[in-house]
């Protein structure tokens, strides 16, 4: 894996905060607790993240670039799990999005019942 630019680039400290703001628009509206406690999770591992980012702009020092470099590894991996349960959760909405197109289908057909 290429070692990321540290101080994060505008970009890529845009792109985190994209997705932290997303997250928390997720947060407000899920009932999912397996999916709410991931989205925590990577909350917190993203505003570590920004807030390492931010200290590091100020300070400059070598301990708080490896401090980042760890950081970054966390919430990257964190985020990895995340996507791979909202893949999960979209299969599933797919496969029921289907199931509910049938029903609707026979309902359609079949009125009377």
């Amino acid at each position: 894996m290429a070692t990321p630019t540290i101080p994060l680039t505008p970009d890529v400290r845009a792109s985190y905060e994209d997705v932290y703001a997303k997250n928390q628009a997720a947060i407000d509206t899920t009932n999912d607790f397996e999916v709410l406690k991931s989205l925590n999770a990577s909350q917190l591992d993203i505003g570590n993240l920004l807030s390492a980012d931010d200290q590091y702009r100020i300070h400059a020092d070598s301990a708080l670039f490896q401090t980042m470099l760890t950081q970054i590894d966390i919430t990257n991996a964190g985020l990895k799990v995340l996507q791979t349960k909202i893949a999960g959760i979209a299969k599933n909405i797919s496969t029921f999005g289907e199931v509910a197109g049938a029903i609707n289908k026979v309902l359609t057909m079949v009125p009377g019942i």
